[in-house]
């Protein structure tokens, strides 16, 4: 299990960012702060291309900074494997979306990843 740390400015208006795996793995569970409000139902999206793997949603009541919301995994693709050596350009990155209202005003993200970097893909066997 790796831990990705990162931080980002995210405007009011919402945005789009993209970071790179640093191997074959799979996300296991995010957590994101803020230096800002959180406005209620706003929603921060992980996604491995246009298919999202976990999304945090504010609840009822804008947070205030400094609070700590952990991401749902998406019930189906919970699983999807990235992988910085794939032929395909959005498996190679977690894609994260942050919608335009998610922050009160611009401000810092800082999210947390759990990366699982023991994802393996299971086969059926093969006859001799």
């Amino acid at each position: 299990m790796k831990t990705l740390i990162f931080s980002a400015a995210i405007a009011d208006a919402g945005n789009a960012f993209y970071i790179p795996v640093p191997c074959r793995g799979n996300v296991k569970s995010v957590r994101v702060a803020c230096d800002v409000n959180m406005v209620a139902t706003g929603t921060v999206i992980l996604s491995r291309g246009a298919t999202a793997v976990n999304t945090i949603t504010v609840p009822t009541g804008d947070k205030a900074a400094g609070t700590v919301l952990d991401g749902v995994p998406d019930t189906t693709n919970k699983a999807l494997i990235f992988d910085p050596n794939d032929d395909t350009a959005a498996n190679k990155v977690i894609k994260v979306t942050a919608d335009a209202t998610i922050l009160a005003s611009a401000g810092n993200m800082v999210f947390t990843i759990e990366y699982d970097d023991s994802a393996y893909v299971a086969l059926a066997s093969l006859e001799a």
